[in-house]
């Protein structure tokens, strides 16, 4: 078996370590996989802090209060402190495991607020990725380690909220969506139409528009014209440009109908925005 671990304090305790004083402080970190015999760990009394464990491949096998449950790749698994704990592990299962000890006085908040309890999430390299980074850094101690590792603590909550919403809503987290906004932030100036982001997607426009309006509550046209008025009004305020290129600038080929769009968008003219927001001429940013 490997077991790959990293620890806050040289000192290990058996039952954890409780600390109240501190929002958030991870105690431990690690993973175990290839397994060549069978694993049973039992902890009739549980532990001081609360542990995370993440199946993400083969299946393990986890004690809970109404008994022994078999949970598959993609399975979190929550215990609290003074919870009942055990694991049993079959080799022939393959189970590849990542585990994390934690504790802290904006815990059950923060549980609470990102929806962290025992069950299906899906597999994610993203959050293999992550334990690993935590692994790594409880075991170097590099300069603020700590504070890193938190934070990162911090981004595994959120990143297994992510996961979950993924797997129970796959058609709202489409990945060519996700792809197709980042790459609209960086060419909305260029002649977009629903066809051509279609196109990029490969998908048609029916299927296009379903699928973006489920991931952002809006169509493909209206984001790109939010988007568009949105560095027009940048433009508007930190330079003397006229309507005209302002509007060419942001993929508007007419200005009449840029003008249009911008006072349905922000309720007000574009020169009459530039007056209101204080115009500040940048020459050097």
């Amino acid at each position: 078996m490997i077991d790959n671990r990293g620890y806050l304090y040289p000192e290990r305790k058996e039952n954890g370590y409780e600390n109240l004083k501190t929002p958030i402080t991870v105690n431990c970190c690690g993973s175990k996989c290839r397994f060549s015999r069978d694993y049973l760990r039992r902890r009739p009394e549980g532990r001081a802090d609360y542990q995370l464990l993440y199946v993400y491949n083969g299946t393990g096998h986890y004690l809970f209060s109404d008994g022994w449950r078999a949970m598959n790749a993609g399975s979190l698994i929550l215990y609290k402190p003074g919870e009942i704990q055990g694991y049993c592990y079959y080799a022939e299962e393959s189970p590849e495991i990542y585990w994390i000890h934690f504790t802290g006085s904006q815990i059950p908040s923060l549980l609470k607020h990102f929806h962290i309890c025992t069950g299906m999430i899906g597999r994610s390299s993203t959050l293999k990725n992550l334990f690993d980074e935590i692994i790594s850094e409880l075991q170097l101690k590099n300069l603020y380690f700590s504070e890193l590792v938190n934070s990162d603590f911090l981004r595994l909550l959120v990143l297994i909220e992510r996961t979950r919403d993924h797997y129970l809503h796959p058609a709202h987290t489409n990945l060519s969506i996700n792809r197709l906004i980042l790459h609209l932030n960086q060419t909305y100036m260029e002649p977009w139409t629903v066809a051509s982001m279609a196109v990029f997607c490969g998908i048609s426009s029916d299927h296009l528009a379903h699928l973006f309006k489920s991931a952002t509550t809006t169509s493909p046209m209206r984001y790109l014209n939010h988007l568009r008025i949105e560095k027009a009004q940048e433009l508007l305020t930190v330079t003397d440009l006229q309507i005209q290129e302002i509007a060419a600038l942001v993929g508007y080929s007419d200005g009449l109908y840029f003008s249009r769009i911008f006072k349905k968008t922000t309720g007000m003219a574009p020169l009459i925005y530039r007056k209101q927001s204080g115009q500040t001429i940048c020459t050097g940013c």
